[in-house]
């Protein structure tokens, strides 16, 4: 199966290479590699690779967001496999005291949060958090309705961008 993986990667020494190893690791072959540092922000970079099969495809993507690499789109044999979108939420409430490792966590199970700012004026104070999560164009339903149900829970105002 031939493979155009689109990463975003941060400019920082070693970046490339933490990238590439999953994909040698599960078994592909790497036909290409194509970058362009744009001077400022994550620098996107197109690896084009064969695969066996759909599970080495799998692993290597899973490997990829374990190790935090955000994948902007997999085409598999010119098709479109997996297409990135980012939501942007913002949450007021007491977000730190409710948990907020366990909210990312929960989050993470269906996409993977790539930005957080938080904001406590102080303990006894609400606070705010704004966050990007990045999820697969197929589950943002479903992100949507673990946030929906997150915010109930924690009694949590959830204000989600209009992207």
């Amino acid at each position: 199966m031939k493979i155009d993986m689109t990463l975003e990667l941060k400019d920082i020494p070693g970046t490339l290479i933490e990238a590439i190893e999953p994909v040698s690791r599960h078994g592909g072959n790497i036909r290409s590699v194509l970058h362009l540092r744009t001077g400022s922000g994550p620098v996107p970079v197109e690896i084009i690779f064969e695969v066996p099969d759909e599970l080495s495809l799998n692993l290597i993507k899973n490997s990829l967001e374990e190790r935090k690499i955000r994948i902007s789109e997999i085409k598999v044999e010119g098709k479109k496999y997996y297409e990135k979108e980012t939501h942007s939420f913002m949450l007021i409430g007491h977000v730190i005291d409710t948990g907020i490792m366990d909210t990312i966590d929960r989050l993470n199970e269906v996409g993977m949060v790539s930005d957080l700012d938080v904001l406590m004026p102080s303990p006894d104070e609400k606070s705010s958090v704004m966050m990007n999560v990045d999820v697969d164009k197929e589950h943002s339903k479903k992100l949507m309705d673990v946030m929906d149900e997150i915010s109930t829970e924690k009694q949590l105002l959830s204000i989600k961008s209009l992207d």
